[in-house]
């Protein structure tokens, strides 16, 4: 199995070693072939500006498909870089580039971010008063991961729930301050950015969801 991973920096792994991101942790499950096609800051629009040079182009089995935390970002009041609808149509369209190709796309929802305050984490960078209907920052991930489940669902493409694997995890007594970068792990009011241990959560969310995918390719059982 050929495996790219096409996002932000999550996927790129800002902040964290190589052999602590997601892709690399499940190439080496797998034991397979990776590109990283990660770029910190990117929104879906930016994305398709490159996709073609920087996935297509190489022709892997699967895609990880995993924007949408810098498509929320908001620029004025109730204005996202990436609106709800163009957000939809730019994964609806990766989604079809990618089956063109016979390429198997698998969608991913975001992580829960720190919102804070004015004076630290999410709030301290966006304004807060930004952020309505529906109320909040977090409320709006929540809405663009519910686009990424109702695309996926649509399109009968693999979806790897992230979003629901970290909220199982705090349901279970887990904490945001594992999982996230914060002033106490990192010295940083980042709120956003997984640590490892949040990293591995997603490779084990999208690892198990590739499982079939690498069997039905010729992997190993």
């Amino acid at each position: 199995m050929k495996l790219a991973a096409f996002g932000d920096s999550i996927t790129a792994g800002q902040y964290v070693a190589e052999q602590e991101t997601y892709l690399y942790k499940l190439q080496v499950r797998f034991g397979c072939e990776t590109i990283n096609a990660g770029v910190p800051g990117n929104t879906t629009a930016q994305g398709l500006a490159r996709f073609e040079r920087d996935v297509l182009a190489h022709r892997h089995d699967v895609c990880i498909v995993a924007f949408g935390m810098n498509d929320h970002v908001h620029t004025a009041p109730g204005t996202a870089k990436v609106p709800p609808e163009a957000y939809r149509d730019n994964l609806i369209t990766i989604i079809e580039r990618l089956k063109a190709l016979r390429v198997i796309p698998v969608l991913c929802t975001m992580n829960p971010i720190v919102e804070g305050d004015a004076g630290r984490y999410y709030y301290r960078r966006h304004p807060q008063e930004w952020y309505t209907n529906p109320e909040g920052a977090q409320a709006w991930i929540d809405s663009y991961n519910r686009i990424v489940r109702e695309v996926a669902a649509s399109l009968e493409v693999p979806l790897a729930d992230v979003a629901g694997r970290w909220e199982r995890y705090l349901a279970q007594g887990g904490s945001l301050g594992d999982l996230l970068r914060t002033e106490e792990n990192s010295g940083t009011d980042d709120g956003v950015h997984p640590t490892p241990a949040g990293l591995d959560l997603f490779a084990e969310c999208i690892g198990k969801v590739l499982e079939p995918l690498h069997l039905r390719l010729g992997g190993d059982a």
